[in-house]
């Protein structure tokens, strides 16, 4: 089984109904027609590797800045309420992937570590939220789904792909003489699909929370999340809790402090050649997660 723990220090944007919790999220659910968003920006960085049940530490003359991972995403998190207690919502991300590389992706020749850029839409998630208990302490229950759509291509995973563009040109054959001729250019590029999971996730969530005073939340999640074809379901807690510095023109400006905990639940799934980590799973001891 293997485990994630993350801490973040997060500063967000929001445009928010002063009114209704500034939670962003949580068990509050907007009010029919009422409509409101999340967006700002993380990062995530990584120096060291976990390989057979334990932390490695690379060789400093195979990293890039003392990094292999360095992970930047800008988010944006749309909400409307349908029906009394009932909203959907969504998320969508944006990453600027830089994962160190040692060798030309074309030739296979080695080279010195340098950052290999990989950027655009990553996963996304809808979300339908019903909240069934209000007052100091409101509760909800949410159903999400994942969905790879955004940077998936079809047939097997590959980290690159390659590339053939064609150019026709008229060749002079002698003074009097001319003949077209086909030239064909083979690029190799990083594939679209490193930058996500490419399978699709049903998730069941419990979510609590509390207000203080409309200026600042605190709230928790517990959730089981089931992923198709794969090692990879989920059970996952969350909490986080922010405070309201600043505000103005319907804009306020909260310092937020979250707690991430993901458990991963072999379920005895066999990837097929569409997962990203489908070989390294043939690798792996049977009945292992990865």
């Amino acid at each position: 089984m293997k485990r994630s723990l993350l801490v973040l220090f997060v500063l967000s944007l929001l445009v928010v109904d002063l009114n209704m919790a500034t939670a962003g999220g949580g068990p509050w659910v907007n009010k029919p027609g009422q409509f409101s968003f999340t967006f700002g920006f993380s990062r995530k960085t990584a120096g060291k590797l976990w390989r057979n049940g334990k932390l490695e530490e690379p060789a400093d003359s195979t990293l890039v800045d003392g990094l292999f991972h360095d992970f930047q995403y800008a988010y944006f998190q749309p909400e409307v309420g349908l029906f009394e207690n009932l909203s959907i919502s969504g998320n969508f991300l944006y990453l600027w992937g830089y994962e160190r590389v040692l060798s030309d992706p074309k030739t296979g020749k080695a080279e010195k570590p340098h950052w290999e850029l990989n950027h655009g839409f990553t996963d996304m998630w809808l979300n339908l939220k019903y909240q069934f208990l209000h007052g100091d302490f409101p509760l909800a229950v949410q159903v999400s789904s994942r969905f790879p759509d955004l940077y998936d291509e079809e047939g097997p995973y590959s980290r690159y792909l390659m590339r053939v563009t064609t150019r026709d040109e008229a060749v002079k054959v002698d003074d009097s003489t001319f003949k077209r001729v086909t030239f064909r250019d083979t690029s190799v590029v990083a594939s679209s699909e490193w930058r996500g999971l490419l399978k699709r996730d049903l998730g069941i969530h419990l979510l609590a929370g509390h207000s203080f005073d409309g200026q600042g939340y605190a709230q928790a999640e517990l959730a089981y999340n089931m992923r198709e074809d794969a090692y990879a379901d989920q059970v996952i807690f969350r909490t986080d809790g922010g405070y309201n510095v600043w505000s103005g023109a319907g804009f306020a400006l909260m310092p937020k402090l979250s707690f991430d905990y993901t458990a991963g639940v072999g379920n005895g799934k066999v990837p097929d050649s569409t997962d990203r980590f489908y070989f390294k799973t043939m690798q792996a001891v049977p009945g292992t997660n990865v």
